[in-house]
């Protein structure tokens, strides 16, 4: 009885109309734009490595929507529950929260570009490396802008999809990789171990997902 009323309560709160849809996405970007500004008032940017602080930080808010939108499906497929149907209907809203938090990362390096042009171009100059985010922030326009229905209902469903699966297996890689990176070559900051653990974890959970989907048919010729 006890474990039910749990259960109820949880599904009552996960079915709150501010954590759902739109408000839900209103709730997590105005949320870190609220960090963004604690972090502007503490850190600034009025150096190139507080600028640079800048950057992280706002890489930091996004990365927690894109692990949650690249497991959701997977989540209530292993685990169904309250938590991982809500996850799942407001899946849209957490990427589009990713693509927020994300956002912020454009816009200092854009600060950093014409505060610090001459830091970026000796410290942090790579033209590789500037070529592929810039190809990023096109794969999330894209995806953002197809996230909308009245542009999902005209593209045709198998190059939406196609789409959508390429960018959630990027952004994951993406985020994945730079921490993954830091913690390799010895970053022990938590916050580095976390994500890089945490995104093994929602990695393991898709995999498992996939083999019981495709392993089901086996099972039921047996």
């Amino acid at each position: 009885m006890g474990e039910c009323g749990v259960n109820a309560r949880a599904d009552s709160l996960l079915r709150h109309p501010l954590l759902n849809g739109w408000p839900l996405f209103i709730v997590i970007a105005g949320l870190s734009f609220a960090i963004i500004l604690a972090g502007l008032a503490t850190i600034g940017a009025s150096t190139p490595e507080a600028t640079v602080a800048m950057i992280r930080l706002s890489v930091q808010l996004a990365s927690p929507w894109v692990y949650l939108a690249f497991v959701a499906t997977a989540l209530v497929q292993l685990f169904p529950s309250s938590f991982s149907t809500w996850l799942l209907r407001n899946r849209r809203y957490v990427g589009l929260s990713f693509a927020a938090g994300f956002g912020w990362q454009a816009v200092f390096i854009a600060v950093l570009l014409g505060l610090h042009g001459d830091y970026y171009a000796t410290a942090l100059h790579d033209t590789g490396e500037f070529v592929t985010r810039m190809l990023s922030y096109a794969l999330l326009l894209a995806l953002t802008v197809t996230s909308f229905f009245p542009v999902r209902r005209a593209m045709d469903p198998r190059h939406w999809r196609f789409l959508h699966r390429i960018g959630i297996w990027y952004f994951w890689a993406a985020i994945w990789v730079s921490y993954a990176e830091t913690v390799m070559v010895g970053d022990t900051r938590l916050i580095a171990i976390v994500y890089t653990v945490t995104g093994l974890f929602v990695l393991a959970v898709r995999f498992a997902a996939y083999w019981e989907k495709r392993s089901a048919p086996l099972v039921n010729n047996a």
